[in-house]
């Protein structure tokens, strides 16, 4: 299989920093680039989902450094790890807030299961493994909150741009600032309050 097409070859000529993708919502670019200090230091791609063959990175669970937090859009999230998280922090800290006074958080904003308490522990009673195991399944098909809301959010925002651009990360976050306040509007709006 090749490692590119002429397409993303001429993509990743293209693109000197990371851009959001707006088709996709997907933030790609150059991770590394070569400095004066490190001339030969190798330049990471980060790919987009609709590129033709997206960059795989060997050694790291996801081939992704950044992408836009699930719930604001503004600010940044993740990481290579599959222990990274899905949201910023500012979204983090309201997630766990709203759960401090629920009683159980409304989102699994962790990448991996374990982050977001859900588990099957050995030695627990068949009734406690049986609605782990559901816990486990509900989160492995993933939110559906959380897609339905960034079929309507992600779309308000992107209208601001071109429809098919690369539109660098800084020029998104100059129309979209991430802040404490912006989460907070995020959140209120995706619960309905």
């Amino acid at each position: 299989m090749p490692s590119n097409s002429p397409t993303d070859a001429a993509l990743r000529r293209r693109l000197t920093e990371l851009c959001v993708h707006i088709p996709c919502g997907g933030i790609r670019g150059p991770i590394q680039r070569p400095s004066l200090m490190f001339p030969k230091f190798p330049v990471r791609w980060q790919s987009c989902r609709d590129e033709d063959f997206p960059e795989k990175w060997e050694g790291h669970d996801v081939s992704r450094h950044y992408d836009l937090c699930v719930i604001c859009f503004r600010a940044t999230a993740g990481g290579c790890s599959r222990w990274a998280w899905l949201a910023c922090n500012e979204c983090r800290v309201i997630n766990e807030s709203i759960g401090c006074r629920w009683g159980f958080r409304p989102f699994a904003l962790g990448r991996h299961s374990l982050m977001n308490g859900i588990g099957v522990r050995n030695g627990s009673s068949e009734e406690r493994q049986a609605a782990a195991l559901q816990r486990l399944a509900e989160f492995r098909r993933g939110d559906r909150d959380i897609r339905n809301w960034r079929r309507v959010e992600y779309r308000r925002m992107a209208a601001s741009f071109d429809p098919l651009a690369d539109v660098p990360l800084a020029a998104w976050q100059q129309e979209w600032p991430p802040s404490a306040s912006a989460s907070a509007d995020a959140f209120a709006r995706l619960l309905g309050n």
